[in-house]
């Protein structure tokens, strides 16, 4: 991964540059027609996910939450999201990503992948609900920040050409943030 940072191949794809969440689909079940996250892979272009972060500012009230990342292809996003643009972690290059990127709420109108589907993470709590006051106890506590990781997981995924990454969540009435790190490079590099 660090040979591709330095090679301006990184780029972070973030909803956290605002002090406002992100209002994801009042459900308790994931949805897979509205994403909290979607990036899209054009011809000539692969992906590889790095980290990806969720941060839940509020659950709602009590339900199941959870949470899923996959690739695919033949997904598409007709309207509604926030766009995010990508920026390269090599500041000094001010490299533009080829993939587009959008951060979902309640008027997205999206379908994931459709085929060559890969499911590569999954989390989430069996209940989760927003508190009024903070815990007594610190072993109280309730967890709020999702975190998947190529390097921690040992899973290694590529989002080829014409394909899309998607985050999809499932909460009562959820709302935060989402944060996408991800190398970019040329398809042609792919081994066959």
């Amino acid at each position: 991964f660090a040979i591709s940072a330095l090679r301006g191949r990184v780029f972070t794809a973030s909803s956290i540059n605002v002090t406002t969440p992100t209002t994801w689909t009042a459900t308790a079940t994931i949805d897979i027609t509205k994403p909290m996250f979607m990036l899209t892979v054009p011809t000539g272009v692969a992906v590889i996910p790095m980290n990806i972060e969720v941060y839940y500012e509020i659950f709602g009230t009590d339900a199941q939450m959870e949470i899923q990342a996959l690739i695919g292809t033949g997904g598409s996003r007709t309207s509604g999201m926030t766009a995010i643009t990508p920026v390269c972690t090599r500041t000094d290059l001010g490299l533009g990503s080829s993939c587009a990127a959008w951060a979902g709420g309640n008027t997205t109108v999206a379908v994931g992948p459709t085929a060559q589907i890969n499911y590569f993470w999954r989390d989430g709590l069996q209940f989760a609900i927003t508190k009024t006051a903070s815990s007594a106890t610190v072993s109280a506590a309730d967890p709020y920040k999702f975190e998947w990781s190529a390097l921690a997981k040992s899973s290694f995924n590529v989002a080829g050409p014409s394909s899309q990454l998607c985050i999809n969540q499932g909460s009562q009435a959820g709302q935060g943030f989402v944060k996408v790190q991800y190398i970019e490079i040329p398809s042609s590099e792919l081994p066959a």
